[in-house]
């Protein structure tokens, strides 16, 4: 049956941590795979208001067809949050999506033929990996320091795929907490990426799930605030600060952009859902947003120190262990010596009932072997000190008998 497949449909992937999701479903397993939001972050009980007013007294429109472009109630809202954030936008620099992920496989449809250069972090974003390479992009990984993406590394990188006659498109790039290192890029390198992207005639694709998910520090402008040539296109969703369920995120850019992205959503799906994006529009109007993500920060962080506490606590402290220390979002990223692979410890973990997402699943080059992804959101605080104590034990293990392989 395989001859009936498109070529890109019989290259595909799945996703590593949509598999592994499965097999965390037992109650017994203690998971810092997925990347959920704790649903006690949720404002269940307003959206539920808003959701029986709207359905009691406007099913006409909220139940209908809506535009390609998004609800304009909603985008007016999501302009007006904005523009505290130094983004003073029209209707028209905005498409609204069925979450991020939509945003990122339409950007794709956009602007990737077969064997443009996208280049991203090494690590980045899987769903990015994913839905970049559906369309046969040849993506680049760049490595990432302390203080995000190594620039140095990019500019060589760029050179030589254009030395080698490639056509060079974009830069995949999540500056705050990224996804899943949970590393910042500084104010420094946004503004010299910039001018990189400026440089090499790219675009960048700024995605921002997590910037409002701040902890400790302050608050660095985003890129596309600091774009002034129009090269930034930005994917911000509500998925982790309002609830993930709504599907609901904008694709903000040039309305020269806007306006190819619309169409091919108009081929995708039509519209985004009304009453999601009603739901959304409603609870930014009636109700304090900022309210809220203050009080989602004030738990997350909660739980990001636990788990940095237990970190600190069981895991051994040896040359090659070491972990990052994320200002927000919902990550941590860490690193073992070079001969433990996480992907073959990944079983003895879950025999132990503790799960992790492996770090070469967000390499678009298979590497970071010795590398894996937690994250603190949706674990309470005891299960996340119980989880990474039954981790520190596996890793313990598994150091002990990569070097007893090794001296055998």
């Amino acid at each position: 049956m395989k001859q009936y497949f498109s070529h890109r449909a019989r290259e595909i992937r799945q996703s590593v941590i949509r598999e592994l999701l499965k097999l965390t479903e037992r109650p017994e397993i203690i998971s810092f795979a997925g990347g959920l939001p704790d649903a006690e972050t949720f404002p269940a009980a307003e959206l539920a208001d808003i959701a029986f007013d709207q359905l009691r007294n406007d099913y006409q429109k909220v139940l209908q067809y809506g535009t390609t472009e998004g609800s304009r109630t909603f985008r007016n809202a999501v302009i007006e949050w904005m523009r505290k954030d130094g983004l003073n936008l029209s209707l028209d620099h905005m498409v609204v999506t069925n979450a991020s992920q939509q945003g990122l496989d339409l950007i794709g449809k956009t602007f990737i033929d077969p064997q443009d250069v996208v280049f991203c972090g090494a690590p980045t974003y899987v769903g990015a990996i994913q839905a970049f390479r559906v369309f046969q992009a040849d993506m680049i990984g760049i490595p990432l320091a302390d203080d995000g993406i190594n620039l140095d590394i990019l500019q060589r990188e760029i050179k030589t795929a254009r030395a080698a006659g490639k056509r060079l498109k974009l830069i995949y790039e999540i500056p705050d907490f990224q996804n899943p290192s949970g590393i910042t890029l500084s104010l420094v390198k946004r503004k010299k990426l910039l001018k990189i992207a400026d440089q090499y005639d790219l675009l960048i694709v700024e995605d921002d799930p997590y910037g409002k998910l701040r902890y400790s520090g302050e608050p660095i402008p985003s890129l596309k605030s600091l774009d002034t040539a129009g090269r930034v296109i930005l994917l911000f969703t509500f998925s982790k600060i309002l609830a993930a369920g709504l599907r609901i995120a904008v694709v903000i850019a040039d309305p020269i952009f806007i306006k190819r992205i619309v169409l091919m959503k108009q081929a995708a799906d039509l519209c985004t859902p009304v009453l999601m994006q009603r739901l959304a529009a409603r609870y930014m109007l009636d109700y304090d947003l900022d309210a809220h993500l203050e009080k989602s920060r004030n738990h997350y962080r909660i739980k990001r120190d636990a788990m940095l506490a237990a970190l600190d606590r069981y895991m051994p402290v040896e040359e090659g262990v070491s972990w990052t220390k994320p200002d927000g979002g919902l990550f941590l990223w860490i690193r073992l010596p070079e001969e433990v692979d996480t992907e073959e410890m990944l079983p003895r973990a879950l025999e132990r009932n503790v799960a992790y997402v492996n770090g070469s699943a967000f390499y678009c080059d298979g590497g970071g072997k010795n590398t894996m992804r937690l994250s603190f959101s949706a674990a309470t605080e005891e299960e996340i000190k119980e989880g990474i104590k039954r981790l520190a034990e596996v890793v313990c293990e598994e150091i002990a008998r990569c070097r007893t392989a090794v001296t055998s």
